[in-house]
């Protein structure tokens, strides 16, 4: 597979991610009144059509679109369970509580909205100072569905992809892999922006 990110273009996705997901990290440690920790991320350039042949599995999707500074959507995925345990420390109990245990439904989808919203709100704006651009979203969109079936419909104009893998832990509730996805072409502007504007700072 073709690939034009240049190592420290790579880095500089790394390099904004970890900013942005220790800005949401913070944002949703206020919401669940528990320590929330994330690793630092993993970026890599994935085929969408390997990618999507290789996993089968439900996961909860939250969609953010750029609606300011940006073009484009990226996504986070999420375990079921971990979603769930959000949402039950959304509603005030211990992420193992009456909510955790349920079926995933409407009430799931609408706490971790909210908390995505939150988070990802947080998120774009350290990305609006680090690419020295106003960068807004939309209200981030969740969903539970089969995972390969989500990312083909989802990026429908992309056969490249950029993953950030991490670890993200809640106090003692869970502790798990996530993934963040980017279509090439908006992962490409991002680093772009963000070393034009750091060459530029060194001028």
């Amino acid at each position: 597979m073709e690939n034009n990110f240049t190592e420290l273009e790579i880095d500089a996705i790394g390099e904004i991610s970890n900013i942005c997901l220790g800005n949401s990290a913070s944002t949703l440690s206020m919401l669940v009144n528990k320590s929330v920790d994330i690793t630092p991320p993993r970026v890599e350039i994935i085929d969408k059509s390997e990618y999507t042949k290789s996993v089968s599995t439900k996961k909860v999707f939250v969609k953010v679109s750029y609606v300011e500074g940006l073009t484009g959507c990226s996504i986070l995925m999420l375990e079921e369970q971990d979603a769930k345990s959000i949402a039950d420390l959304m509603m005030g109990s211990d992420g193992n509580g009456m909510f955790a245990q349920m079926e995933f439904g409407e009430l799931h989808t609408s706490a971790v909205s909210e908390a995505m919203n939150q988070m990802m709100g947080a998120a774009a704006t350290s990305m609006s100072v680090m690419l020295d651009r106003k960068t807004d979203i939309s209200t981030p969109e969740a969903k539970y569905m089969e995972e390969g079936e989500y990312i083909a419909y989802t990026f429908t104009n992309t056969e490249r992809l950029i993953k950030v893998g991490f670890k993200m832990s809640i106090g003692d509730v869970f502790s798990s892999p996530m993934v963040q996805l980017y279509p090439y072409d908006l992962a490409k502007s991002i680093s772009n922006l963000f070393l034009d504007k750091k060459e530029k700072e060194k001028n």
